[in-house]
């Protein structure tokens, strides 16, 4: 399965992070839900069984609007660390 994403951009150019995040105590899983809903540069998110609670999948027009998104999830969602993950580009699994 391919994932597309499609971000508005004047320039066509798209920017990627797969961010892990690790709420503060004092956070409610449903305060990072209720701001995930919001935000315009989230395109998917997992609750994980880990070291971590989620993990955000992001894309943004501009890497300023991207580094923006991922302050974000600390300043307003509640995160209490983040590990971000730039993607470069999707590895083709079928031959071509």
């Amino acid at each position: 399965m391919t994932l597309h994403i499609e971000v508005p951009s004047g320039d066509g150019a798209r920017h990627e992070a797969i961010v892990g995040l690790r709420l503060k105590t004092t956070v409610a899983g449903s305060h990072l839900l209720e701001h995930l809903r919001a935000q315009r540069f989230v395109v998917a998110a997992w609750w994980i069984a880990a070291d971590i609670d989620a993990v955000v999948l992001l894309a943004a027009p501009s890497m300023r609007e991207l580094h923006r998104a991922v302050d974000d999830l600390s300043l307003l969602g509640g995160a209490m660390e983040t590990s971000t993950h730039m993607v470069l580009r999707q590895i083709a699994l079928q031959p071509q």
